[in-house]
């Protein structure tokens, strides 16, 4: 069976917008992703590609709006790819920074077990995001 030999330590998320600004701003200013690099496809859009450690969040900004709309909701909204996680060190700073901002904030901090609290936000777009701050 063929099994992936993995060149990377980690995997990249992949958001696709057609809200520029809005998203940067949310993941460059609000965030603190750093953007390292804008890559053009012609005739599809633009890659952002945000750093993070040594992987990225990649925003693909389409020319066009889409033919469809993911789903926008909680966990159990629809199946698929439903959130993604931010492990870190100060969930209370950033979801301070989130409501001064006007993020949705679903959660603000809820211990899930012993040792480990997580907020839950939507990005401009309504994805998920689960901060988790462990001891």
């Amino acid at each position: 069976m063929g099994k992936i030999k993995f060149t990377s330590k980690t995997i990249d998320i992949g958001l696709v917008t057609t809200n520029r600004d809005l998203m940067l701003n949310f993941y460059e200013n609000i965030l603190g992703f750093e953007k390292e690099i804008e890559i053009p496809f012609p005739g599809l859009g633009i890659v952002n590609k945000l750093n993070y450690g040594s992987g990225y969040i990649k925003i693909l900004v389409l020319e066009n709006e889409p033919d469809n709309e993911n789903p926008v909701g909680d966990f159990s909204t629809s199946n698929g790819i439903r959130y993604i996680t931010i492990n870190l060190s100060n969930l209370d700073e950033v979801i301070n920074e989130c409501s001064k901002s006007n993020i949705n904030i679903i959660n603000s901090g809820t211990s899930i077990r012993p040792g480990v609290v997580i907020g839950l936000i939507e990005d401009p777009d309504g994805n998920l995001i689960e901060l988790m701050q462990a001891d």
